[in-house]
């Protein structure tokens, strides 16, 4: 069942409560799996009251000291935002990507990452993610509680697994994978001078969302680490016939 490899992640919660009432929202969906990502809280007396139906998905969660480490092994990682503009532009509701994530959920993990209660997820957070997806709201009520949020995009997954009809999807590369392959291609891009220290940032986003879009299997990642690898080492020969006339 997709469900089964959906991964719920919570970044840097502030609030006992808000984690048990997120595993009373899983459980009501479905949705077995919850990683706590640089807590800033512990899973206490509250969070197991209002966790309710949702007990096991509690006893069961585990916690990671940073987001990196919580996503090893995740295909495809789908950010959460309130937020509009810049790099957020392209984020997209949770009916409407539902079919996607639910699609790759039916052969690999899917993490959906959510952020702290005020802040959200930062752009360093956002950066590790393929996907976007914002809830839409009234625009003079936007905030949304941390558990709401959980609930709405869990009951679209829900709510798409029983009417999905099983298809192929691509077997995603693993997150240490791509990222390994960013870091690659970013150092080879400044020694050719196509990135400048200055806006190396700036453009690896705009990279990240159209690799991101077109999703990355194991061995399209080879590829680009190939291409990366060569433009590094035709830098480096350019340089040293440039030192050897």
């Amino acid at each position: 069942m997709s469900l089964d490899n959906v991964v719920v992640i919570l970044v840097g919660t502030k609030h006992p409560g808000n984690i048990g009432s997120a595993a009373r929202a899983l459980a009501n969906m479905g949705v077995k799996r919850l990683v706590l990502a640089a807590p800033r809280c512990e899973v206490n007396e509250e969070s197991q009251r209002l966790a309710k139906a949702g007990a096991d998905v509690l006893a069961s969660a585990k916690a990671y000291p940073s987001l990196r480490a919580a996503v090893a092994g995740v295909g495809l990682l789908v950010g959460t935002t309130g937020k509009e503009g810049g790099y957020r532009a392209g984020a997209a509701t949770p009916r409407a990507l539902a079919p996607r994530i639910l699609a790759h959920a039916a052969g690999q993990d899917v993490g959906i990452v959510f952020g702290p209660e005020d802040t959200g997820l930062v752009d360093e957070d956002l950066r590790l993610c393929q996907l976007l997806v914002r809830i839409p709201t009234d625009r003079d009520a936007r905030s949304l509680n941390l558990a709401q949020a959980v609930m709405i995009v869990a009951y679209e997954l829900m709510l798409g697994s029983l009417a999905r009809e099983p298809g192929r999807a691509l077997k995603l590369a693993r997150v240490e994978q791509v990222e390994a392959m960013y870091a690659q291609l970013e150092a080879a891009l400044l020694e050719i001078g196509f990135l400048q220290p200055q806006n190396a940032q700036h453009m690896m986003f705009a990279l990240r969302k159209l690799l991101g879009r077109a999703g990355l299997e194991s061995s399209d990642v080879g590829v680009l680490r190939g291409i990366a690898r060569q433009i590094g080492w035709c830098a480096k020969k350019q340089g040293r016939a440039s030192k050897n006339p």
